[in-house]
């Protein structure tokens, strides 16, 4: 029922790609025409005479899921499986991953410290810190119930605005990334902070360059998750 994709998949570096999983096939007791479908399932079956050794990085993760696919299960667990990979590789393997969703009904549980790519992909995620699930459900929900509120401020002097905007007593929360802040307000006080933002700016000599209601990152929602048990 369960297939497994490792952050680092390690597999006999000299046999080749078809004859291995062919191997596997027989293992599980499936037909060995199995092996070519999941290489083509994942797009690998050009690579079916290349040796294991010969896979390139990104052909190595799309080759680790060809092997968690052979026995048909209905739930494939990776751990990182983007990891150490480059932008180009890392997309490609994530429209693999919804394509097989969509086209095989395979379920994955993934776990990942590149959140930007989760939000891709998942219907729901588990917030983990510390060892410990601080929150779970779907995303929408996540959003809902702890990004509502939230302020987007693009600019190129974040660290110093969110500085200035915490002296705000109608602000209830700021945290800054290099691109701008994200700010959550008292209730009522959005078209305070829109006033108050460029009167900051000009203060701090800042350039905004955008503001954007209702906008949270998946990092931003694990930060606000995160925060919001901690003052519990």
């Amino acid at each position: 029922m369960i297939g497994v994709v490792y952050e680092k998949a390690f597999f006999p570096a000299h046999q080749k790609t078809l004859e291995y999983l062919q191997r596997v096939c027989r293992i599980f007791g499936v037909s060995e025409s199995r092996a070519m479908e999941v290489l083509g399932l994942v797009d690998l079956q050009e690579a079916s005479d290349r040796e294991i050794r010969a896979l390139s990085a990104g052909m190595l993760q799309k080759f680790a899921i060809a092997h968690a696919l052979v026995h048909s299960p209905k739930l494939i667990v990776a751990d990182e499986m983007t990891a150490n990979l480059d932008p180009q590789a890392r997309s490609e393997l994530l429209e693999i991953v919804l394509q097989l969703h969509k086209d095989e009904n395979v379920a994955f549980l993934l776990s990942s410290h590149i959140l930007p790519e989760l939000s891709m992909v998942c219907d729901s995620v588990a917030i983990i810190n510390r060892g410990t699930v601080w929150a779970f459900g779907k995303l929408t929900e996540l959003y809902e119930k702890y990004a509502v509120g939230i302020i987007r401020i693009s600019t190129d002097s974040a660290y110093a605005l969110e500085a200035e905007l915490k002296k705000l007593k109608y602000v209830e929360d700021a945290d800054s990334d290099i691109r701008g802040v994200s700010v959550r307000v008292a209730e009522g006080k959005e078209d305070d902070l829109y006033e108050d933002v460029p009167k900051l700016a000009k203060k701090i000599k800042a350039k905004i360059l955008g503001i954007e209601t209702g906008s949270a990152s998946l990092q931003e929602l694990y930060r606000l998750a995160v925060s919001t048990k901690e003052r519990k």
